[in-house]
């Protein structure tokens, strides 16, 4: 684990939240990025269908929901 070595911003379609200063672990297992809870919440999201992807941030209106972007990977 590396500590605060990280700015974590959202973009959306419609704005930008962040940065969020984090910490980084680097696993040799996973291939994607992931956030934890304490990072989802500083950045304000709001998860409504996990499996399918479905989100929006805390100050959204009730009605706007945010489809996620599919994973992106980097060559090792």
């Amino acid at each position: 684990m590396i500590r605060e070595v990280l700015e974590v911003s959202v973009l959306a379609a419609d704005r930008e939240v962040g940065p969020v200063v984090c910490d980084a672990v680097i696993s040799s297992l996973e291939e994607e990025v992931l956030i934890n809870d304490k990072l989802g919440e500083a950045l304000g999201l709001v998860l409504l269908a996990l499996g399918s992807g479905r989100w929006r941030f805390a100050d959204d209106p009730y009605d706007v929901v945010r489809n996620s972007e599919p994973p992106s990977y980097w060559p090792l």
